[in-house]
């Protein structure tokens, strides 16, 4: 990509089962703000293909649904399973699907690698955050240490650091299931532990994965929306 090029974006997100019906709004939503000077293509994850009604360019790739909480848990296997795909494009945006966006999301996220500060623990001592805290789990950060907790719904980055991120998460997971082990959050905790080990070249406010329902002293550009776990995931 040189300096005056438009730079060549994909919004990853995983939608199997149910999830697929938020994809539509967040397609949507994303049309009007996300990244608007930039060529954005959408690659929705799913197991149930479903045609929506979008003018960018989209890309729906085949995963097979597996029961809670291998939909998360594996996010970065699907990921580094298109890695070849998936290094085409200059820069990897993951967001969840039951998200929306409200206001625009421009050139300020675009970096090497980048994460969202979690709306739950702004303003808290590391102490308080939720890193995997058992010391043969690979994503284990000890009391004391990190300085900052990041939310798994939206990050992203070059598609190399991304992706190398990816590639190292699946290491550790695997891992892990060999022992019998999975992270008290998963995904997010992989995510803290390597961001622990390779701090973001850009930490975002929680602007970017708001509550819906939450108030916050943050600008709402991007919600993650109010809904029943418990159903959903049924």
């Amino acid at each position: 990509m040189t300096q005056d090029s438009i730079p060549n974006i994909a919004l990853l997100v995983i939608a199997t089962n149910k999830y697929i019906s938020f994809v539509e709004q967040l397609v949507t939503s994303a049309d009007k703000y996300f990244l608007p000077t930039c060529n954005v293509t959408y690659c929705v994850f799913t197991n149930n293909p479903k045609q929506l009604n979008t003018p960018r360019a989209f890309n729906m790739i085949s995963i097979e649904h597996e029961p809670w909480p291998a939909p998360t848990l594996k996010r970065y296997d699907y990921f580094n399973q298109y890695a070849d795909y998936l290094k085409t494009f200059d820069y990897l945006y993951y967001s969840d699907a039951d998200m929306k966006f409200v206001n625009n999301v421009e050139k300020e996220i675009l970096g090497d690698l980048v994460a969202t500060l979690h709306p739950g623990f702004w303003g808290k001592n590391n102490i308080q955050f939720s890193y995997e805290r058992r010391s043969n789990c690979k994503a284990n950060i000890p009391y004391g240490r990190g300085n900052a907790y990041y939310a798994g719904g939206f990050n992203g980055g070059k598609s190399n650091e991304f992706l190398k991120m990816a590639e190292e998460i699946v290491v550790w997971r695997k891992e892990d299931e060999k022992n019998g082990l999975i992270p008290v959050w998963h995904d997010e905790s992989y995510l803290n532990k390597y961001l622990y080990i390779n701090p973001p070249t850009k930490s975002l406010t929680p602007s970017y994965c708001y509550p819906e329902s939450w108030s916050l002293p943050f600008e709402k550009l991007l919600l993650a929306l109010d809904k029943n776990h418990i159903a959903l995931r049924s």
